[in-house]
């Protein structure tokens, strides 16, 4: 019997060097398999997925499922559009087909297509879940972050990979993560410490010598690193990890004892946990949200917390 849910694909092909629309066919072939009548929207252009999911939140019935086959992205797209409408209706739901599907580890979605499908059309009842919200006053933005945003090293990686020729040659055979490990090490020798001062409701904390600076909502960033393990989206607060600029031999040290969850044992690391937090820069740093490049400039960036609905496990 056909489902009554009242379901939206919204689908980038473009995702992962193409793996959306490898997978796609058979994503749609499992929906016909389960008698899921959807309404299919394929985005065209960067910023598409945000104007389609705005557009879903006016007009859709309660309660739709918008269902994301994309990367990181793609969900950081969509999610600004839902998010417009503060009280939207809309529950969302991800299949992962990016490059670094940090956002599938965060909510233990399986980062197989399919698998992640079958997940999803089991679930029953949506839940509620933390996202990040951001003002920055100096660009006079704001918007919303599902996984982290980073100023300093991490974005500064992440624009390094976002331009590199090899991202397209490795999603291709499903390595993405590699991209980001290749651009690292390059990076590391090109950022320098910059001063950044930390405001919390308890604290007002300044450093002289901030190398990597990024507020998450989950474990997860740059493709499956554990930033901050004991990061979670349902604990209404939001995670701050503030790096030290130090040596070669020391920085390896720390990344691999961040896989061991003991890097914030170290001087080096510092962790701020709060509902908001602010952050401030002199000087021009490059910043990234979910993966996307938010340009190279001074900060003065204020984080609070928000919610949606979303059909997972």
């Amino acid at each position: 019997m056909p489902s009554t849910k009242n379901y939206v694909v919204l689908l980038n092909e473009f995702a992962g060097g193409g793996q959306s629309k490898e997978a796609w066919p058979k994503l749609a072939q499992r929906l016909n398999q389960h008698l899921i009548n959807y309404q299919l929207y394929r985005t065209e252009y960067p910023g598409h997925a945000t104007k389609l999911a705005y557009k879903l939140a006016q007009e859709a019935p309660a309660d739709t499922i918008l269902i994301v086959v994309g990367g990181d992205g793609t969900l950081h797209e969509a999610l600004n559009g839902l998010q417009r409408i503060p009280e939207n209706t809309i529950i969302l739901a991800y299949i992962p087909c990016g490059s670094g599907n940090d956002f599938a580890r965060g909510a233990g979605i399986s980062r197989q297509p399919l698998h992640a499908l079958e997940q999803l059309l089991k679930v029953q009842h949506p839940r509620t879940f933390d996202v990040g919200h951001y003002q920055e006053d100096l660009a006079h933005e704001h918007g919303f972050f599902m996984n982290n945003i980073g100023i300093g090293f991490d974005a500064a990686v992440v624009h390094a990979t976002n331009r590199a020729p090899s991202k397209r040659y490795l999603n291709k055979y499903h390595l993405g993560s590699l991209a980001y490990i290749v651009s690292l090490v390059g990076t590391f020798f090109r950022q320098q410490a910059f001063p950044v001062k930390i405001t919390s409701q308890q604290t007002t904390t300044e450093f002289k010598r901030a190398f990597l600076v990024t507020t998450t909502n989950h474990p997860y960033f740059g493709g499956g690193v554990p930033i901050m393990p004991s990061a979670s989206m349902h604990d209404h607060k939001l995670d701050l990890v503030v790096m030290e600029r130090v040596n070669t031999l020391y920085f390896i040290f720390l990344f691999i004892m961040m896989f061991l969850h003991l890097h914030t044992h170290f001087k080096a690391v510092h962790h701020f946990k709060a509902e908001k937090l602010r952050i401030q820069t002199a000087s021009a740093e490059f910043g990234q949200a979910d993966g996307e490049n938010m340009g190279k400039r001074a900060f003065d960036i204020t984080f609070d917390v928000r919610h949606q609905r979303f059909l997972y496990r």
